[in-house]
């Protein structure tokens, strides 16, 4: 990383720079202004999880942002979302862990701190040595898990179910259409097949003629049509 990547460290820390205590003051300034690069904003410290309109967001450290050199605790917002960063020193070893409260989403990174930080004052690679990699551990491990994390939540619940697709009878309602039914009267409230008397005189494709009388001379006008073929349809 070049010099122009740590634009803006510098102004930070001068201003905090008096009431820095100890390395872990450093490594929390330096998460802070790197949260800063990438759009949070702070508003205060704490933990309270509810976000008011009218609290100031700024890009400084807040008052008593170091009452506590072995615990911090500072609240940002990035996108109108709040997040959570809280800092311990266990002995020796700085753990920091980033919530995004609506979704609990969580990551957290950790440093040794007399490995890491090198010096309270002067400039950036003064303070931190192998600054280029401790930013990069910051990015990976504490800002891109909560925000894949966000990412992914938020394309679930925009994912659609899928339509319902109402099936249609497209079966043809016409009886002169559907081949091979069942007589009336073969099944049903008619087994005597009653229902039938008379039938074959009334339809033309019937047993009989479809005809009270046969014509004379044997003459059958519906000898040249052809009865329905396999479709069921009519020829026309």
């Amino acid at each position: 990383m070049s010099s122009a990547d740590y634009y803006g460290f510098e102004s930070i820390y001068k201003l905090v720079e008096a009431a820095v205590q100890a390395k872990s003051d450093v490594l929390i300034a330096i998460i802070h202004w790197y949260l800063t690069k990438n759009a949070f904003r702070n508003v205060g410290i704490g933990d309270d999880k509810t976000l008011s309109d009218s609290e100031e967001q700024s890009e400084l450290l807040p008052d008593g942002w170091n009452s506590n050199p072995k615990s911090y605790a500072l609240r940002y917002v990035n996108d109108g979302q709040l997040y959570l960063l809280h800092g311990v020193d266990t002995g020796g070893l700085m753990v920091v862990n980033l919530v995004q409260v609506k979704s609990l989403s969580a990551s957290n990174v950790t440093f040794q701190i007399d490995d890491t930080v090198k010096s309270l004052k002067g400039s950036i690679t003064k303070l931190i040595p192998e600054v280029a990699t401790v930013l990069d551990r910051v990015r990976k491990e504490l800002l891109v898990p909560v925000f894949e994390s966000n990412k992914k939540d938020g394309e679930t619940q925009t994912k659609k179910e899928p339509e319902k697709v109402e099936r249609v009878d497209v079966r043809p309602t016409n009886p002169l259409l559907i081949g091979g039914g069942v007589p009336v009267g073969r099944f049903g409230s008619d087994p005597l097949g009653v229902g039938n008397v008379g039938r074959g005189d009334l339809d033309p494709f019937g047993r009989g003629g479809g005809m009270l009388f046969q014509p004379p001379g044997g003459f059958n006008p519906l000898a040249d049509l052809r009865r329905p073929g396999g479709s069921g349809i009519v020829p026309g």
